[in-house]
């Protein structure tokens, strides 16, 4: 049996293609909620070949790289990962690397691959190939992938982990069968937090919004987040101070430096944060306070920002946030970039709902 916390049905399901051996040659584990997915593959390995797969001469794993990087030879640092954080995400294996450029899976990897399923099995029996991030492989990489997959030789079988399945090709997906890994309730983050005795494990349980690897990242993290939220009520106030105010513009134009100055995953998690922010104060401001998800470090009242986001700005404040992610992950500029964006936060902000 997997030894495995949550998504009960999905669990029992897969033990019993275990147990009946009707295992798909292909499977792929759809983790957007960042519950365990990686963690999840790696048990079907364990049951597959029968010991654990870093141990086992059959088992294989690929994962996205920088530069020339091939999997083969970062297995160590992936390792390293996983025994720290098992329920880990791409993001943290970006920010593992120190990684500042975009990710991808190599041809030479599923060339490599390739090779490896032409050789017999050096115990006889399965081979495993698990692929994280299935969503990265390039163009070339996935074609070459999907032949490998419309005839697979027998007792060999794939594990494909995303995180974002619509953007892998297609016809990959469909010769796969989905696992989809569902959210965990409010309670079953909160009694799992309680039994490791974290403080504050409701209002975190509230702000995973279903997420097992949030609710750890916040716990973990609390310094950083404060931090985070402090930097945007900071720029908030600040903006809605600036009309008539010239002084305020350089207090925000040294605003941006800062912000600037951050690397580019912290950037991202600035604008990740500010997104769940400016929706939580939407929501309050129409009287939905039980959609929100979020509270504070800072024992900020967001009621006092929510009458300020409103139908007549919302669309603009999320669309900035948006493009200006998209641009930090194409190595736009940051210092210009998030000058611009106080400068138009700021329009927005001060824009009345009529």
């Amino acid at each position: 049996m997997l030894d495995f916390w949550g998504n009960e049905d999905l669990i029992k399901n897969i033990n019993l293609d275990l147990k009946n051996n009707k295992v798909p040659h292909c499977q792929l584990i759809d983790d957007h909620n960042g519950n365990g997915g990686l963690l999840l593959g790696l048990k079907i390995a364990e049951r597959l070949l029968g010991k654990s797969p870093f141990n086992h001469p059959d088992f294989n794993l690929y994962f996205p790289l920088e530069k020339d990087d091939l999997s083969d030879n970062s297995i160590e640092k992936f390792k390293t990962l996983f025994e720290k954080i098992n329920y880990c995400k791409l993001a943290d294996w970006k920010v593992f690397l120190n990684s500042n450029t975009q990710l991808q899976i190599k041809v030479k990897d599923i060339t490599s691959l390739h090779e490896k399923i032409l050789l017999k099995a050096y115990e006889g029996k399965n081979k495993v190939f698990i692929i994280w991030g299935p969503e990265l492989l390039n163009n070339v990489a996935s074609n070459k992938l999907l032949k490998i997959l419309e005839e697979p030789p027998s007792k060999t079988y794939f594990l494909l982990v995303s995180e974002k399945i619509s953007e892998i090709l297609p016809t990959i997906l469909s010769r796969a069968r989905n696992l989809t890994l569902g959210q965990f309730s409010f309670t079953e983050i909160k009694n799992k937090l309680l039994q490791m005795k974290v403080d504050s494990a409701s209002e975190i349980a509230k702000s995973a919004g279903g997420s097992w690897r949030k609710a750890l990242y916040l716990s973990e993290n609390s310094n950083k987040i404060k931090e985070l939220e402090s930097m945007w009520l900071y720029a908030l106030r600040s903006a809605l101070k600036s009309v008539g105010n010239k002084k305020i513009i350089v207090e925000l134009m040294n605003w941006a430096d800062k912000i600037s100055s951050l690397t580019r995953d912290e950037q991202k998690k600035f604008l990740e944060f500010g997104s769940n922010l400016i929706r939580s104060a939407l929501l309050i401001n129409y009287n939905a306070q039980k959609a929100s998800n979020y509270y504070s470090l800072n024992n900020f009242e967001i009621e006092k920002l929510s009458p300020f986001i409103h139908s007549k700005n919302i669309l603009e404040i999320t669309e900035l946030i948006n493009n200006t992610f998209y641009e930090i992950s194409r190595n736009a500029n940051s210092k210009i970039l998030f000058s611009n964006f106080i400068l138009k936060i700021t329009k927005y902000l001060n824009q009345k709902e009529i």
